[in-house]
């Protein structure tokens, strides 16, 4: 009676860690792909377009004025839910294009910043 109990916890204990690992496993699988899917989509989108979005500023929910770079020119737009309107074409001079970088987020570091700032407290 005692050795049918252990083994069946031993079981359910092998049945938990079997779940765990696969869940790592998923997890690990859908990071991988995330990544492929995403720098494939960058590389096709941003490299090969004469479209560039400098600058997006919301007004509501459904409007929004979008700085963008077409070939050589600089516009303003209005973009409403059904509607694109030109309000300006503006100069490069008139425009403060800010450099970003897509480095990739070291999650590690930012973990070891939250776990330093935990032991200090």
């Amino acid at each position: 009676m005692i050795l049918s109990k252990s083994s069946s916890s031993l079981e359910s204990i092998g049945q938990l860690i079997c779940v765990v690992l696969l869940f790592f496993f998923v997890l690990f699988l859908a990071y991988i792909t995330a990544r492929i899917t995403g720098s494939y989509q960058s590389n096709v989108i941003n490299k090969n377009s004469n479209i560039k979005v400098i600058e997006v500023f919301r007004l509501s929910n459904n409007k929004l004025i979008e700085i963008v770079k077409i070939g050589n020119q600089y516009l303003a737009l209005a973009v409403c839910k059904d509607q694109v309107s030109v309000l300006a074409h503006l100069d490069e001079s008139e425009i403060k294009e800010r450099e970003t970088s897509l480095e990739p987020i070291n999650f590690k570091n930012i973990l070891n910043k939250i776990k330093n700032e935990k032991q200090d407290e």
